[in-house]
């Protein structure tokens, strides 16, 4: 008869030869005696993953811990996988339950900290992290820089987030990631002179930095000398990269910069390039999936959602990227009665898979999880206002979902000529969620496809809902403001000529244009490209793109 490990040989053995089910047989038979069973498990573990079965590699790695569960490996795998899976609730109870039998574990509470973060969950991720430093965390510089992040992207406070990464710089002032967080929270600010020294010194670290002086493009106007300098640098480093999200970056950076000079030939060229790149890692925009996106949310009848009692009224800031919607919060904003409450990603993470499960979706909204998170959301950025605006995007899916809980709840919906949007969110390196911008004629559609939507809300929210159309905002701003004012229940006091001054934080592609003063340039700019644009589509994409109407 065969030991215990003779037989864990044998069956490495088996899975070397390929006789897997023989192989995990000997193993599973294993699993119950105590000489090898962690030995046994950790190899199923590594089958399990070989093939992929996920649920089947957390289960065996929960077995793992429950013989071991002072091993923080087999706890850290799990978290992983639980991450993978955006489980992090589970990877914090895990956490948590792990540092409560080893209380002096620094890489637990930092592991900690990451899935809090992860999960939105400010305030864990923030006692987390101090109590990694406290048991002497080796990497204080990434701890600062991850502290950083959860005070400006949780917490909303962007002088500690800035002091943070001030300390990280002190310990490592060669290493270029705090510089980076630094130039975007500037950026966000509005501080352009910060957010270029920033950038500047990540170039100074390392001039083939491509991400930096991409970024730079959008902090700069070109003439054309200045284009011609720019694109020489610019090409110099894309020799020296195979990476094609760093080309896309830089090529989106080239087009901006002869776009600033008024070469639309060659800015053209490079929006071209850069969109091909963008293409080849975002998923395919799929045509079929939005359609049943909307007649998901065209159908669904929702009934006895708890509606909220309290002194909180958000106001509904949505529409197409790039249609206005970052100026108009910027606007109504700067009175002094609401507060600007950004991009909230809370409803559309928790309710975005959830669009064709009607009953799924019925049980969320109605759980004190989903209807206290939200009201969270937006006290953290109320302020003192009663009144506090979310301009997420994708907002427009979940207009009933709004107005039953906060029947006072406001809908400001942006609207432009979709020639000059579709052109320019083309000009844009979004993410794989708006990945319709990559091919002018997808944005036309998804366009098309928000507009269903919108008619459905006017007919259940005729009152509730204001439409701002770019064009008319930024040509006669007054003619626009004093009704949408008046919707809102507020008074109008010269807001208009005001908004650009303030000193909070902007989180969009439309950063740096919301702190200039109302202009009208972006007005009517496809033509610039129309000839470009002709050629680059066939007959009948260009006349719907170039006839569609509202």
């Amino acid at each position: 008869m065969k030991s215990a490990k003779e037989s864990l040989l044998l069956a490495i053995q088996q899975l070397n030869s390929g006789n897997i089910v023989a192989g995990k047989a000997i193993l599973e038979d294993l699993c119950g005696n105590p000489e090898v069973n962690e030995q046994a498990l950790a190899v199923l573990f590594k089958v399990a993953m070989n093939e992929g079965d996920l649920l089947k590699s957390k289960e065996v790695c929960k077995r793992l811990i429950s013989l071991a569960p002072k091993k923080f490996d087999y706890v850290n795998t799990l978290c992983q996988l639980y991450a993978a899976s955006n489980e992090f609730s589970l990877a914090i109870d895990l956490l948590k339950k792990y540092t409560e039998i080893v209380p002096d574990s620094a890489m637990s509470y930092f592991q900690l900290g990451e899935m809090a973060k992860k999960n939105g969950e400010g305030s864990l991720a923030n006692t987390s992290f101090l109590a990694a430093i406290e048991l002497g965390y080796h990497d204080i510089y990434t701890a600062y820089v991850e502290l950083a992040s959860v005070y400006s992207e949780l917490l909303i406070d962007y002088e500690t987030a800035t002091n943070y990464l001030q300390q990280a710089i002190t310990i490592e002032p060669n290493k270029i990631n705090a510089y980076f967080n630094l130039a975007n929270i500037y950026e966000q600010l509005g501080d352009k002179q910060n957010c270029l020294k920033s950038f500047n010194q990540v170039l100074k670290i390392n001039p083939l930095d491509g991400l930096a002086h991409a970024r730079i493009a959008d902090i700069q106007t070109f003439d054309k000398s200045e284009a011609l300098k720019y694109e020489l640098k610019s090409l110099s480093i894309l020799e020296a990269t195979e990476d094609d999200v760093l080309k896309a970056d830089m090529y989106y950076a080239l087009g901006k910069a002869f776009d600033d000079s008024k070469d639309y030939e060659k800015s053209w060229s490079y929006y071209t390039k850069a969109n091909s790149f963008n293409r080849k890692y975002i998923p395919q925009y799929n045509r079929v999936d939005i359609e049943h996106q909307v007649s998901s949310t065209l159908a669904r009848e929702l009934s006895n959602v708890k509606s909220k009692t309290g002194d909180i009224v958000p106001i509904i800031i949505c529409g197409m990227f790039r249609s206005g919607s970052t100026l108009i919060e910027q606007i109504v904003c700067a009175s002094e009665v609401i507060s600007n409450g950004g991009e909230i990603d809370f409803l559309h993470k928790q309710l975005f898979n959830l669009i064709d499960k009607p009953k799924v979706l019925s049980s969320r909204v109605n759980s004190p999880f989903f209807q206290q998170g939200y009201e969270k959301e937006l006290k953290l950025r109320a302020g003192k206002s009663s009144l506090v605006t979310d301009k997420r995007p994708e907002n427009y899916l979940y207009i009933d979902i709004i107005k039953m809980m906060y029947p006072e709840a406001k809908v400001i919906w942006t609207q432009r000529d979709i020639r000059d949007n579709s052109l320019s969110a083309y000009f844009q390196h979004l993410g794989p969620s708006l990945n319709y911008a990559t091919a002018l004629n997808d944005t036309v559609h998804y366009h098309k496809a928000q507009q269903r939507v919108k008619a459905h809300w006017l007919k259940k929210y005729p009152n509730d809902i204001f439409t701002v159309n770019y064009d008319e905002l930024v040509s006669k701003p007054e003619g626009v403001l004093l009704p949408l004012f008046e919707f809102l229940g507020v008074k109008y006091q010269g807001e208009s000529g005001l908004f650009h001054q303030q000193k909070n934080i902007v989180s969009t592609a439309s950063v740096w244009q919301v702190r200039k003063p109302l202009y009208t340039s972006s007005s009517g700019r496809y033509k610039n490209f129309s000839r470009y644009i002709k050629e680059s589509l066939s007959i009948p994409d260009f006349e719907e793109f170039n006839n569609v109407l509202d």
